[in-house]
């Protein structure tokens, strides 16, 4: 006997122990195959973050709806579901537990492939949650019970699919089991009596299981795949989504097969309909739908026809309470407070409801009144209705439950498409279904036989049953273990004992026949005084309650009557004033449409006017102007042409004689060769190609990169059309901008002056006709004009010779003239350089732009100065002067970094020794030469690269200092690189450095004087200018008192030499802080 109980305790031993232990096993091997997963790359490094291109695929090997060491981690921590133990104990039933959802948190660790359930094994689970646990019959309690567990558990496999990066067939046909799975519980809400569900959890899922369908959709696509269950689930997507515009046009994308389909085609008249005009706008509403008709009775008549699927009509079913307050104030619109009201069977006809009940209560809760009694709704347009609450959505039994008919929740989900059945009248048979509420537990036999149960009448959110409700066939018995729901008819059987319980049960609950009921006692007698008394007391509570109860019913009427009249008084206040204003409203706004329509008709008017009259003027003028050209031309062929004297035999010989005709070759010949002419003169962009080849030449000449170099045209409006024509095609410009890209960086481009006037402000170089409007220069710019007659090329010197700097006029009036080779000889004389700004120099900086634009005119004052010596000792002595400026210059430019770098502080030009040759540029090129040997910075191939230009430069006798010191500049400001965004020269830098320019002009220019042959004294070139756009005239008077003492001194050699020592001083002062 002992044994026994042994044996029996040890079987019945909690695993608390032994799980433990197995799970700590687990663990321990998990982080070792985690590591060797890491180390073979099948999982990725979190300590090593990689590319996204270069993850690997992760697979599951997990062949168990629920991994071993989840199982056992929650068996122990007590968060199994009743639905996965071993019935009677709190251990977890491998055979029956389900991989729970986990939401993805920051350090949750990555799962393994022993943790991941492979796409078989997750259409297996999914077979088991809908086919064993889900009950056949929606109605089953049954179905609220697992509803919660499903939930979950379909989550965690399309979690599982997302992880594996899995979109095939199989994922496509689970997530669509899903969402029909989903769609029914929002028809049902969650099962009968089901607590804890939540609409909007529901949708929240429903919304991402149709999400990730359509993905899978779009990329089997891609692949060559379609699958004919794509209609529908669009479909569903826009019901889901019937005020997105999105969801439209991604149907209205869909190719035909998939658009044309059914199920999308009534989805998409459903969407028609669904929208409104008399919508209540809110944030975060959609918003109203113009010129909607409001077809609410279309709405519902479709949704009942046949050919829409269950699952349609349940997506449907939600948008009832929208449609429904549309139609109501649609109604509300269109009948006059005269009216007797809608019949309540009308309404409840055209709302799509089940029954009057449901309708006066839908009605009633918009504060619309209804007479039951006359069986009226009163709906006209004094209703104001309260439609800003939330609405719970209805559970139709006549437009949506009938469809399903016989179909089970398993035919629902796996997409069994079936017609409904045509309801029939219920007879007075009992019914087959049993009820939806079991009869509850009971330990003695009921005294009564109980009476046949009534028909299903759920509707959930109170929505009344129909009044010809189907008879549904009873549910097939459902594959899950547990019984099925107890009968009012029957009893319950007892429960089953356990199998090591040897004795046996009590009597009390083992049911036993009925006992016949016992005859009931009589009651004793009252006295007669204690009768009476209280026979009268009960008649004095009687009499004093219906009292009571009459005056607090007249209380409640009269402030009934009050607030009815209060409200009635409030309304028509409100709404006299609303008449009141709007009454006033329209005659001021009339009065003030017209007059602003009167004084815009006059400013039109006025305006037509002026355009005619300025029209027939610019008219007038152009055929003045062609004449007056004409005449020129003509005048000026007179001017040109020969006067002939013909003899009196010659005039004879004419008078008697022909003209000579032409042969057949020579008329060809000529044809041809005007022909030739013509294609020339009008060849499209060779004028724009000669001015980029000539910006190209001077780049690479001046070792200059700007950005861009823009070139702005510029054509007449009242001039010919067809010079303005020529000019634009000449210049290749189709449009209002032109980029002409160079090898080494630069853009040409050019603009239309006149059409984008905002781009031609910086341009370099201006192209336009004589009698072209052109803008006045902020700066001295270079000009090409066109003219079409020596007048017009006179004129226009005259009024633009003094604004442009340099200014060419181009004469066209030659018939055999080249315009092609006038140009690029014009080109010579107006481009001779490059005139880009500082500020379109990569490498220059924007800081120190005052200190370079008077660095630049004091080396144009050099070179003018140059010009006029005429012994190589100045020139010498001129070279090193302005190699010491620079110096300065870069000097300063460095001070202004706000963190100089140490490797740019060495950056300087040094002063070669004095070389001099028999001539003036001889010498100069022979120090730039010495300067460019002895740099100890800088570009190796930059230098040698001005090396090579400076010996060009000296082969053709075109060297200048000028262009050699900002070449030798540009190279040091590209070597320094970027300013710092703070880089600032302080003003006394700037005026300590023009003092040393105009001083230094000024000794060289003296000593230029003395060098110089007899004869009448040249004018002082220009000091440096204030500001630095503008050349002014007169010297600065702020030079210092050194400078001025040493103005009276004789030897100007002396001061130069002077000049220059105080110049390297200042180099070898320390940085400003």
């Amino acid at each position: 006997m002992n044994g026994a109980n042994d044996e029996r305790l040890e079987r019945f031993r909690p695993r608390e122990d032994t799980t433990a232990a197995r799970l700590a096993e687990l663990k321990v091997e998990y982080a070792h195959k985690r590591e060797a997963y890491i180390a073979s790359g099948v999982l990725p490094d979190p300590a090593k973050p990689g590319l996204l291109e270069d993850a690997t695929k992760l697979v599951g090997t997990c062949m168990e709806m629920c991994p071993e060491h989840e199982r056992l981690e929650r068996e122990i921590q007590k968060e199994l579901d009743k639905l996965e133990l071993i019935p009677g104990t709190t251990h977890a039933d491998p055979k029956a537990a389900v991989k729970i959802y986990r939401r993805p948190a920051a350090g949750r660790e990555l799962p393994l492939p022993e943790e991941v359930r492979p796409p078989a094994v997750l259409q297996t689970t999914l077979d088991y949650l809908l086919h064993t646990l889900l009950p056949a019959d929606p109605r089953d309690p049954q179905f609220a019970v697992v509803q919660p567990f499903l939930w979950n558990r379909t989550r965690a496999i399309r979690q599982d699919f997302i992880v594996q990066s899995d979109r095939g067939a199989i994922a496509i046909a689970c997530h669509e089991r899903i969402a029909r799975y989903h769609i029914l519980c929002l028809h049902w809400k969650g099962g009968v009596d089901a607590e804890a569900w939540s609409e909007q959890q529901e949708l929240e899922q429903l919304r991402k299981t149709l999400r990730s369908l359509i993905e899978y959709y779009d990329d089997q696509r891609l692949l060559g795949h379609t699958y004919p269950n794509e209609p529908e689930f669009r479909a569903y997507n826009l019901l889901l989504h019937i005020r997105d515009p999105e969801s439209l046009r991604e149907v209205e994308l869909l190719p035909t097969p998939v658009f044309t389909a059914a199920p999308l085609q009534w989805a998409l008249q459903l969407q028609t309909l669904v929208q409104r005009s008399n919508l209540l706008e809110k944030r975060g509403q959609p918003r109203n739908t113009e010129a909607t008709p409001n077809f609410f009775t279309r709405f519902f008549k479709i949704v009942a026809r046949p050919e829409v699927s269950y699952l349609t009509a349940c997506l449907a079913e939600n948008l009832f309470p929208s449609v429904r307050i549309g139609a109501i104030k649609a109604l509300a619109r269109a009948y006059m407070p005269q009216h007797n009201g809608l019949p309540l069977s009308y309404v409840t006809t055209i709302l799509g409801m089940d029954d009057d009940a449901e309708t006066i209560e839908f009605l009633r809760l918009v504060h619309v009144d209804v007479d039951e009694q006359d069986g009226v709704a009163k709906i006209n347009k004094l209703v104001v209705l309260d439609e800003d609450k939330s609405f719970v959505s209805p559970f139709s039994q006549t437009l949506v439950e009938v469809k399903r008919g016989t179909a089970t929740c398993q035919d629902i989900v796996d997409g069994k498409t079936l017609q409904p059945p045509k309801p029939t009248v219920t007879t007075s048979l009992p019914p087959v279904m049993p009820s939806t509420t079991p009869t509850p537990t009971t330990t003695k036999r009921a005294k009564t036989p109980s009476p046949p149960a009534k028909p299903f009448t759920f509707t959930p959110a109170k929505a009344p049953a129909a009044k010809t409700p189907a008879v549904m066939p009873p549910p097939t018995t459902p594959a899950f273990a547990w019984p099925a729901p107890p009968s009012a008819s029957q009893p319950k059987p007892p429960p089953a004992t356990p199998s090591f319980t040897k004795t046996k049960p009590p009597a009390d609950v083992v049911p036993s026949t009925p006992a016949p009921p016992p005859k009931p006692k009589p009651k004793p007698r009252l006295p007669r005084t204690q009768l009476t008394t209280s026979l009268t007391q009960q008649l004095c509570d009687a009499a004093l309650d219906d009292m009571v109860h009459h005056v607090g019913q007249q209380a409640l009427e009269s402030e009934a009557k009050h607030r009815r009249r209060v409200r009635r008084a409030s309304l028509l206040a409100s709404m006299a004033s609303r008449l009141t204003s709007r009454l006033l409203a329209e005659p001021v706004a009339a009065n003030v449409r017209h007059a602003s329509m009167d004084a815009l008709a006059q400013v039109q008017f006025t305006r037509h006017i002026f355009r005619a009259t300025m029209k027939h003027w610019q008219a007038i003028l152009a055929k003045q102007r062609d004449r007056k050209v004409q005449a020129e031309r003509l005048e000026d062929l007179r001017t040109r042409l020969p006067h002939l004297h013909v003899s009196r035999s010659r005039r004879s010989s004419d008078a008697t004689g022909r003209a000579p005709r032409w042969s057949d070759d020579e008329r060809v010949d000529a044809f041809v060769h005007a022909q030739e002419a013509s294609t020339r003169l009008w060849e499209r962009g060779t004028w724009a190609d000669s001015m980029v080849d000539r910006v190209a030449w001077l780049c690479h000449e001046t070792m200059q990169s700007p950005p861009t170099f823009t070139i702005a045209v510029y054509v007449s409006k009242d001039g010919p059309a067809a010079g303005a024509r020529w000019l634009r095609h000449k210049m290749g410009l189709s449009a209002d901008e032109v980029l002409h890209p160079l090898a080494h960086g630069t853009q040409v481009r050019i603009v239309d002056g006149v059409r984008a006037p905002a781009m031609a402000q910086e341009a370099q170089l201006v192209v336009c006709d004589a009698m072209a409007t052109v803008p006045t220069p902020s700066v001295p710019t270079p000009l090409l004009a066109v003219a079409w007659a020596e007048a017009q090329a006179q004129t226009f010197m005259q009024t633009h010779n003094k604004v442009w700097m340099p200014c060419k006029v181009v004469t066209l009036h030659e018939p055999t003239v080249n315009v092609d080779q006038v140009l690029r000889e014009a080109l010579l004389d107006v481009l001779p350089t490059l005139h880009v700004g500082m500020d379109r120099t990569p490498g220059l900086r924007t800081a120190i732009q005052p200190l370079w634009h008077m660095w630049s005119d004091l080396a144009d004052a050099f070179d003018t100065l140059l010009a006029r010596a005429h012994t190589p000792a100045i020139a010498a002595d001129a070279f090193a002067l302005l190699t010491s400026l620079a110096n300065l210059l870069l000097r300063m430019a460095l001070a202004a970094e706000a963190e100089p770098d140490d490797s740019t502080t060495h950056i300087a030009l040094c002063i070669p020794k004095t070389a001099h040759s028999t001539t003036i540029p001889d010498t100069l090129v022979s120090l730039a030469l010495h300067q460019l040997q002895s740099m100890a910075w800088g570009d190796p191939e930059a230098v040698s690269l001005l090396k090579a230009h400076t010996l060009e430069w000296a082969h053709q006798g075109t060297f200048h200092l000028n262009t050699y010191m900002q070449a030798i500049l540009r190279m040091a400001f590209a070597y320094i690189g970027d300013a710092q965004s703070d880089a600032h020269v302080p003003s006394e830098d700037l005026e300590q450095f023009r003092s040393l320019g105009n001083q230094a002009l000024r000794e060289l220019a003296s000593r230029v004087d003395n060098d110089r042959p007899k004869g009448p004294a040249p004018a002082l070139p220009s000091p440096i200018p204030t500001t630095p756009r503008k050349r002014a005239s007169i010297a600065p008077s702020h030079a210092s008192k050194r400078i001025r003492d040493e103005d009276d001194k004789d030897a100007p050699r002396a001061r130069l030499r002077g000049l220059l020592a105080r110049s390297a001083s200042l180099l070898l002062h320390e940085p400003r802080e």
